[in-house]
């Protein structure tokens, strides 16, 4: 019949729409938004969820940022439940930012245990900075 279809390993028909739910679905994370730093590391994402996902990525505007100004930006993700974050990835951004520069891009990452993007403002007067996060979960 049209519309239906058998998923491997299993005898029963599934719908359009009962496929569609085996797929993660990407979303533009409710945490995005504009974040004001502060002088510690602070969360700008974290997410943890029951079941694997993706962290899809995310962009952050750096171009508010003046002569005088840096801004530290750190990922990092838990390997098990109850571990302690361990930092994957940290960079340190000065002054204006060249025109290449005023938007950094962060990569997927698969993740279950928890995943956290945290920045802080070590120098300058304390800005609010765009941030867009996408996660993929089912």
């Amino acid at each position: 019949m049209p519309g239906e279809f058998y998923v491997e390993g299993k005898q029963e028909k599934a719908n359009v729409q009962s496929l569609l739910d085996l797929f993660l679905k990407l979303n533009r994370s409710p945490q995005s938004g504009w974040k004001l730093m502060t002088g510690a590391y602070a969360p700008v994402y974290e997410e943890s969820h029951e079941v694997a996902y993706i962290f899809a990525g995310g962009k952050i505007d750096l171009s508010p940022m003046q002569a005088g100004d840096t801004v530290d930006i750190r990922v990092r993700t838990r390997l098990e439940s109850g571990d302690s974050y361990k930092t994957t990835w940290m960079s340190s951004y000065s002054g204006v930012q060249p025109d290449d520069r005023k938007v950094i891009r962060l990569t997927a990452m698969p993740d279950n245990f928890g995943l956290e993007v945290s920045m802080r403002q070590t120098a300058g007067t304390l800005k609010y900075i765009l941030c867009e996060f996408f996660d993929a979960k089912k």
